[in-house]
């Protein structure tokens, strides 16, 4: 397995019926989270001991603010204010190749956007953020490509 670049990196969401690459996301992260329940009991010595519990996941887009004046499939940050506004979920495609384009992770799923967060400077690019909250189950998947 060789090591992942960021530019092997691609995440896509679906806009209407078509899964669609977000092409303005500059850095992009993925959580996964295991609540753990404490199952410690008195006299049960000096350390806490815990079981699994529910799963949940996250992510996170940063990216440049696109504003597109043709009909293209995806029409950069006003859609994604569209998704936020109208409670929409979306379906994610999160998928990894190695520097070989061997290897594979891909982790697909139903989402809300969470919130959204715009920068704007005097001196640089407009810029965004965008928090993704998992819908239930993530599906992971790996191996050769």
């Amino acid at each position: 397995m060789g090591k992942v670049r960021g530019e092997d990196v691609v995440l896509s969401i679906n806009v209407g019926d078509v899964l669609t690459p977000i092409a303005c996301g500059r850095s992009i992260t993925f959580d996964i989270q295991n609540d753990l329940i404490e199952t410690s009991i008195t006299n049960n010595g000096n350390y806490r001991t815990y079981t699994p519990g529910a799963l949940s996941w996250s992510g996170n887009i940063e990216g440049l603010v696109f504003i597109y004046k043709d009909n293209s499939t995806f029409n950069g940050l006003g859609q994604l204010y569209d998704l936020i506004t109208n409670g929409t979920s979306i379906n994610i495609n999160y998928y990894e190749v190695d520097e070989d384009g061997t290897t594979f992770l891909n982790k697909t799923g139903n989402a809300f956007i969470e919130s959204i967060n715009e920068t704007s400077s005097f001196d640089n690019m407009v810029t965004f953020t965008a928090n993704i909250r998992g819908n239930g189950q993530i599906t992971i998947t790996y191996g050769d490509v």
